[in-house]
């Protein structure tokens, strides 16, 4: 009498062939790590720098509530009445707030603790509107660019070069 066969299981074929079918999907999925990190950083960083540019902006739509400023913007001190194509800068924290030695026109400022440590470089230049007669309500287009590393141009008044990321944005004022 003949016995069948009745064991079942895997031969040593079919497990090297899947071993190495597993293999293969894991390094095209360790492949694709360094990929995601690198872009969910640039998304978190141009997150922040829109959250700057959105403050800079608003800054420069505000009216400063002092007589002698009145051409200044009120938090930044961005002098819009200033016809000029180089840009005034200003560097700035993550949290949009300028750093204890941070003025506009500054040179990056040496020696400040790692949390004074700007990240940002804040470059604004207002293009004011050509004279009309009759003298007509036209907006003046200002444009912000923020760039970062802070550290990557150190020249003041222009516009910057060197750098990693930016943000821009052209925005028109009517402050009439």
């Amino acid at each position: 009498m003949k016995r069948a066969s009745l064991e079942k299981g895997f031969s040593l074929v079919e497990i090297t062939i899947s071993l190495g079918i597993m293999a293969f999907c894991l390094i095209a999925l360790f492949g694709l790590l360094p990929v995601g990190l690198t872009s969910n950083q640039t998304s978190v960083e141009q997150t922040k720098v829109a959250s700057v540019a959105a403050g800079v902006v608003t800054d420069l739509r505000a009216k400063n509530p002092s007589v002698a400023l009145q051409g200044k913007s009120p938090r930044y001190g961005f002098d819009l009445t200033k016809k000029d194509t180089n840009p005034q800068t200003l560097y700035v924290l993550e949290d949009g707030s300028v750093p204890p030695s941070g003025t506009v026109g500054g040179a990056f400022p040496k020696g400040t603790s790692l949390m004074d440590t700007p990240r940002y470089l804040v470059s604004v230049a207002c293009t004011p509107p050509a004279a009309t007669t009759p003298p007509k309500r036209i907006a003046t287009s200002v444009r912000v660019l923020v760039t970062w590393p802070a550290a990557a141009d150190q020249k003041p008044g222009t516009w910057p070069k060197n750098y990693t990321g930016f943000f821009e944005t052209v925005v028109a004022l009517d402050r009439n």
